[in-house]
């Protein structure tokens, strides 16, 4: 959790893990902060019954948890779940509450797989591609008996594509851009596809595509442009450290 966080009631010895994030957390401030920020990510992987035990465990909120409880098998929305933990400390002010209950209930009156492709996009958003990707898969393969349509599935190849490409993972990153191109047929789904097939099988098959996609000459030049500069990459000068960074950076993002 970034930023400094003044916390009001003893800090747990043992964390409770938030799968979305791979992030731990150690007090009752932080896990109001996560919930506040993070409303996409508020599902039964935070809002379950190891939640309500580790509150009265480690924080040793025996009330709390009397009132969070029987809430779980009423199947309460995640509104009612959550406001008794921001009034253990008065974490919201009364308007900042009513806002975050307006945003619950609108993100709560989607269907259910449009909740999930949301927050897949949160999770690319802060760089979580691994659980992005995951989301989405499960998305997908529910995908086939809504009436959402190929334009639901498009979009959500594409960003499956995105998440992907940011893994350097160009071979599952073409094929998600390739699906997502025929379901669309945009010209922002064509220069993703082709991209994608420059990157991961070389010019001459980008060449071969754009020829066989009859691809304008105005976006071949656009294209041309925007590849160059993607190609300018200065390397820094401490390789070793860089690398480090690097690598810490790819564990931050994937949750490995």
């Amino acid at each position: 959790m970034s930023g400094y966080i003044l916390c009001q009631i003893k800090r747990a010895k043992i964390p409770y893990f938030i799968v979305n994030i791979s992030t731990n957390i150690y007090s009752i401030e932080e896990l109001c902060y996560y919930m506040y920020h993070n409303i996409y990510l508020l599902d039964d992987t935070i809002i379950n019954e190891q939640l309500c035990v580790w509150l009265r465990d480690e924080l040793h909120l025996r009330r709390l948890y009397q009132k969070l409880y029987p809430l779980l098998d009423e199947r309460s929305n995640m509104g009612e779940f959550i406001l008794p933990i921001f009034r253990e400390i008065n974490y919201l002010t009364h308007d900042q509450f009513k806002e975050m209950n307006e945003r619950l209930k609108r993100f709560e009156e989607q269907p259910e797989i449009v909740r999930r492709k949301l927050k897949g996009d949160y999770l690319v958003e802060h760089e979580k591609y691994i659980n992005a990707i995951r989301v989405y898969q499960s998305a997908l393969a529910d995908a086939k008996d809504t009436t959402l349509g190929e334009q639901f599935c498009g979009n959500i190849y594409n960003n499956m594509g995105c998440a992907y490409a940011s893994l350097f993972q160009m071979e599952e990153a073409q094929e998600c851009f390739r699906k997502s191109y025929e379901a669309i047929r945009s010209r922002a789904s064509l220069k993703s596809y082709l991209f994608a097939v420059h990157m991961n099988s070389g010019r001459e098959a980008y060449e071969k595509l754009a020829g066989e996609l009859e691809v304008d000459a105005d976006t071949r030049k656009e294209m041309d442009a925007q590849m160059a500069d993607a190609m300018k990459v200065e390397l820094p000068r401490d390789l070793d450290s860089a690398l480090a960074e690097w690598t810490r950076e790819y564990h931050r993002n994937t949750g490995l």
